[in-house]
């Protein structure tokens, strides 16, 4: 048995899943085996067969005037190379997936199509119809776009099959109305590796000169260019094309027997999922509970047993040995995916989504890693041979550095700019062909041997460059965690918390000009590759700046990118934040993928912990099982009441009126909304109402109950004929319930705002960097609310204005580390959602003032600017039971370990000072003055107007959202705690998460991350993940206790017999592998034998000093 990398979990969940881009060349051994070739012969006679027509066709043209690159040959064997691949470039073009990507894309299907393999773009016409105003009767016109492949399901088949079209160019053209046997001179030139003039127009020397030069390369068997005819795809390597398309063909018809499902029976799934939620929070009913899961559970099995067509091309046809016209259920499909089947509605349309989703652009250089990340990484002892080889070999050069050495000569604005940034991989490319770095690559092959890899110079170049940059990963001798560390500087250092990616990658940057590992032209360069593979989080792009480590919005996001590379590494390094988080979306769907994530999520969560002082950090990044279930209990703890505070500050505001009019409307059907609101009732005596009228029914219903009255309608006459007062009827005490139901939910929305307040008093003190949170947390506090104080009139009464009357003031009195006291003074602002320093307060001492009330927090009246002012600080004592010592200093023995500011009680204190300054209650009452209705504010309006101004954000939105300003408000209210797609702070929304990231079919544009707001995930059973494989030959995982980073060691063990029984040149044996005698397979090369990766069934890595074939 042999064992698997853990990041690798996935691809052998799902292979044909898998989202790298098959290339003719990768599916043969990337390096030349002893063995005999795969070609059969039937197909080499076919393509000499083809070779032939062609050679004729073009003897024929010689003479001839006409442009011989358009003339058509039709007589291409159906089962040559040539043909066999238009053949399924047809196909595919026709598949149904491909047909409904066309149409959401108004591609008309009769006109040609391009692709460009190397930009990945489709030119293509437009039918003209699509968005059209549905009153312009008009012709559409079709116009000619460019699309973005990577949208497409199955990209990565088109892109191979384009690829091996066009030969040594990157553009192939294609018409859909075309057959597979007939094709241009030009179309069979390239896919024989022979150039084509460009030219729009030749002459007729140039022309005969280039028939000429065509047919000497095919009469010349030692032409470079008559070889490429040798390059052509093997066989199985065509079989499994098509196997791949009745893959996609499979997919596709299990998104639409999804799709069907849940339109037909999606609706009452969710009605008794509700329902079943509802009896789960009374106790008393296990028996109604116990039915309807019953009824869920039967409901569901019934849609997995729906049957699906399955492509008999396919290669889950192929390996489940299935008969034609035999039914295979949705559930065979899912279980035989390694898909877990779902438990409620929700999750069936997970799947259908994550099915529609396009797979990831995997960058050609990955994560950077170079033989960091083969499938089985170089070990420790060749890392070293080679570390050493790379001292010597620069020994004698003007650099002391590899990296410099790399680097020598080159303009570094040019290749290492924006342009670098823009396109790693691109920039990657550039830096390969650096002379110095070929000498390199060359002289370590002269040490080690030759490697099996697709890019030698790649692999050598990055593997030697990371290790030179952090040779301590290497040579490491103590305990400490190699999880967070990187080129000497720990990525979990306490003094990042609280800063955003930008700073954090700046000040990794600083850090190594500062030790001398960089420079500051080479840096770029280094920093990517020492990123790319540990901490790819921060090479994504557009990450808010509100987004800061140490918060709960962080670890969302960091698992979201760990799930990303752990399919496609190296790939978030071209995406931006908001394709990321619109990925992460959607759920793992299997149990690969949960495991990935759990991983993720746990690395995470220790940084976490240790940032918000619920754990003591350990050097050896090892946690029991009881400080891990503590930190994700006071993660869920924190999560859920971040989750109900943005809920309350999204809740609608009751509106009196509308309840009125609701009420009135329910006991006169009759009536419209309109009617109920029309001003046409006067009172025959004017009696209790401020002014004479006209009146609505709903001015009437209320002021009779601020008047402790009963609506008397026969006291009004109605100058509208349609308004009858004689056919309206209201219930006696109708306005006394509408309005007692107005206050009592105006009193939980008080009670909910007050605690939503606290929470985000919270959220802001514990996001501080943790030198400020040490500072409030150790020190001796005050809280304090800023007042402009004057005093007026004879009797010389202070009076006082306060600039920030939703502001309180927070000073602390903190002794550091050297025994120095300083003061040191912050406002939280509320509204604004921020904390800000304010050290033009440090000289200020709170007092009460005489004539001031100490509780008193509404704005005191404002006298004129002629008067001079004294800004001073009076001091707020909130209301509840606090210990004596709350504001008392605290022991600052553990002050470099972080406090866990969200559940202190000294943070409860300064949360509960705000609650008090505000005062929602006090305030709202002093709104309850007499209001007439004609033309006048109502109280419950003016008492919404001064709540919702307490909602962070609310200025903002109110200000650039016009009309219906609460839908925004919606936004903000999740924004300010992290729960927005645009991070804290941004309130925007986020367009074009798809690119090249790939965005799902099924997905809308939500705006508000709704698995950002999970709380900590469960840990997942290992032994239970091995039944989810669905590659013959996996048999089980282990756990071999603590690995590397604290995580289990996961480890997938595979029969390789099994594995590559099927894959010729592939030998059993066994080899030393990481310390370990292993059974693997292998295959040979001038005389050595390379290790076979289980997945792709390609060799890789250094030559094994010791495999032993078996017998």
């Amino acid at each position: 048995m042999t064992a698997i990398s853990n990041s690798r979990f996935s691809e052998l969940y799902t292979p044909q899943l898998a989202s790298a881009v098959p290339q003719p060349q990768s599916a043969r051994l990337e390096v030349a085996t002893e063995l005999p070739g795969t070609r059969q012969t039937s197909l080499q006679d076919k393509d000499q067969w083809l070779a032939s027509i062609y050679g004729g066709t073009l003897r024929d043209l010689l003479g001839d005037n006409q442009d011989y690159r358009e003339v058509e040959v039709d007589r291409i064997p159906w089962n040559s190379s040539l043909g066999q691949t238009r053949a399924l470039m047809l196909k595919l073009l026709g598949s149904p997936a491909f047909k409904d990507w066309a149409k959401q894309n108004d591609v008309d299907l009769s006109k040609p199509l391009t692709i460009n393999v190397d930009s990945g773009t489709l030119d293509v016409t437009t039918t003209g119809a699509k968005q059209r105003n549905p009153f312009d009767f008009s012709p559409p016109t079709p116009t000619a776009k460019s699309l973005d492949i990577h949208s497409f399901t199955g990209w990565p088949l088109l892109m191979s099959v384009a690829k091996t079209l066009a030969g040594p160019g990157n553009v192939v053209s294609f018409d859909t109305a075309s057959t597979a046997t007939t094709a241009t001179i030009a179309d069979i030139a390239r896919f024989h590796g022979h150039a084509v003039p460009s030219d729009r127009i030749l002459s007729p020397s140039q022309r005969q000169a280039s028939i000429q030069q065509l047919l000497d390369k095919l009469q010349d068997p030692d032409s470079d260019t008559y070889n490429e005819r040798f390059n052509f795809p093997p066989q199985q390597y065509l079989n499994n094309q098509v196997s791949e398309l009745g893959d996609l063909n499979n997919r596709n018809a299990v998104i639409g027997v999804i799709s069907n499902v849940v339109n037909e029976k999606a609706k009452d799934l969710e009605d008794l999922e509700a329902e079943l939620q509802f009896w789960q929070k009374r106790s008393g009913y296990e028996e109604t509970i116990e039915k309807l899961q019953l009824t869920i559970k039967q409901r569901l099995q019934n849609v997995l047993d729906t049957p699906v067509e399955i492509d008999p091309t396919s290669s889950y046809f192929r390996d489940h040995n299935l008969k034609p016209d035999v039914a295979v259920t949705l559930r065979d499909y899912l279980v035989g995916h390694g898909i877990v089947l779902p438990t409620n509605a929700s999750e069936l349309k997970n799947i259908a989504q994550s099915l529609a989703n396009p797979p990831i652009e995997k960058p050609a250089h990955g994560n950077l890693g170079g033989a960091h990340s083969w499938p089985t990484p170089m070990s420790n002892d060749d890392r070293r041979a080679l570390a050493a080889m790379t001292s010597k070999f620069l020994e004698g050069q003007p650099e002391n550095t590899l990296l410099a050495y790399l680097t020598r000569g080159v303009e570094y604005r040019q290749n290492f700019g924006a342009s670098f940034l823009e396109d790693r991989s691109r920039g990657i490319d550039n830096v390969l062909e650096f002379p110095n770095v070929k000498k390199f690559a060359l002289a370590a092959e002269r040490e080690f041997g030759e490697i099996a890899s697709p890019n030698v110079i790649a692999d050598w170049m990055l593997t030697a460059l990371y290790d030179s940059l952090d040779p301590l990963s290497i040579n490491a001798t103590s305990p400490d965690s190699n999880r967070t560390k990187v080129a000497g500087f720990d990525l979990a250092n306490m003094n990042l918390s609280g800063m955003n990616a930008q700073d954090i990658y700046a000040t990794l940057s600083d850090h190594l000009r500062e030790t001398g590992v960089t420079n500051h032209y080479n840096g770029v360069l280094a920093m990517e590759v020492l990123l790319a593979r540990k901490a790819p989080e921060l090479l994504v792009k557009d990450i808010p700046e509100t987004l800061t480590k140490g918060t709960h919005s962080w670890v969302s996001f960091v698992t979201a990118v760990a799930r990303i590379e752990a399919e496609a590494p190296g790939s978030t390094s071209r995406m931006t934040y908001a394709q990321v988080m619109m990925r992460h979306e959607l759920a793992p769907i299997t149990l690969a993928d949960k495991l990935v994530e759990q991983q993720a999520q746990t690395d995470a969560l220790k940084d976490w912990g240790v940032y918000n002082g619920v754990l003591t950090r350990s050097s050896t990044d090892q946690y029991s099982e009881e400080d891990m279930a503590k930190v994700r209990a006071a993660f869920n703890e924190q999560m859920h009441q971040l989750n109900e505070s943005s809920k309350t500050f999204a809740t609608p505001f009751p509106v009196l009126h509308e309840m009125a009019v609701a009420s009135i409307k329910e006991q006169n059907p009759h009536l419209s909304e309109e009617q109920i609101k029309r001003k046409v009732l006067t009172p025959k005596d004017s009696g209790f109402l401020e002014f004479p009228g006209p009146y609505s029914l709903v001015d009437i219903l209320i002021n009779a109950e601020r008047h402790h009255k009963d609506v008397a309608l026969d006291s009004y006459t109605s100058s509208d004929k349609d308004i009858d007062l004689s056919t309206i009827a209201l219930r006696k005490f109708t306005n006394s319930f509408v309005v007692s139901t107005f206050e009592a939910q105006l009193s939980v929305l008080f009670d909910r705002f007050e605690r939503a307040t606290q929470t985000q008093v919270k959220n802001l003190i514990s996001k501080l960097p943790v030198e400020d949170r040490n500072i409030i947390e150790h020190g001796k506090i005050t809280v304090s609310r800023e007042v402009d104080v004057t005093y007026s009139g004879a009797s010389n009464t202070p009076v006082g204005l306060e600039p920030s009357p939703h502001s309180i003031i927070v000073q602390s009195e903190f002794v550091d580390a050297s025994g120095r006291k300083g003061i040191h003074t912050y406002e939280i602002d509320g509204p604004n959602n921020i904390i800000r320093k304010r050290e033009d307060l440090n000289d200020k001492t709170p007092a009460t003032i005489p004539g001031i009330p100490d509780k008193s927090t509404g704005p005191l009246p404002p006298v004129g600017d002629s008067v001079v002012r004294t800004r001073s600080l009076i001091p707020i004592v909130p209301d509840g039971d606090y210990k004596e010592d709350v504001l008392a200093p605290r022991s600052n023995d553990n002050v470099n370990n972080a406090p866990n500011s969200f559940a202190s009680e000294k943070t409860q204190y300064i949360a509960d000072a705000l609650v008090k300054k505000i005062s929602i209650r006090d305030n709202a009452e002093s709104l309850r003055g007499t209001t007439a209705f004609d033309g006048e504010v109502p109280f419950w309006q003016k008492i919404e107007d001064f709540v919702v101004g307490l909602i962070p954000g609310y200025n903002a939105v109110k200000n650039f959202i016009a009309g219906n300003w609460r839908e925004g408000l919606i936004d903000v209210a999740f924004d300010v705690f992290g729960f927005l797609l645009a991070g804290a702070g941004g309130a925007v929304r986020a367009a074009g998460a798809g690119a090249r990231a790939g965005s799902s079919a099924f997905g809308s544009t939500a705006k508000r991350l709704v698995r950002g707001a999970i709380g900590a995930l469960n840990p997942i059973d290992p032994k239970g993940i091995a039944q989810g494989f669905v590659q013959e030959g996996i048999t089980y995982l282990a756990n071999s206790g603590p690995g590397r980073n604290n995580q289990p060691s996961f480890k997938i063990k595979y029969d390789p017999v099994k594995i590559f029984r099927n894959v010729e040149n592939a030998t059993i044996g066994n080899a030393n592998m990481q310390g370990t005698t292993t059974a693997i397979a292998a295959t040979q090369k001038n005389g050595k034998w390379y290790a076979l990766d289980p997945v792709s069934k390609q060799p890789f890595g250094l030559p094994l000093k010791d495999f032993v074939p078996s017998a």
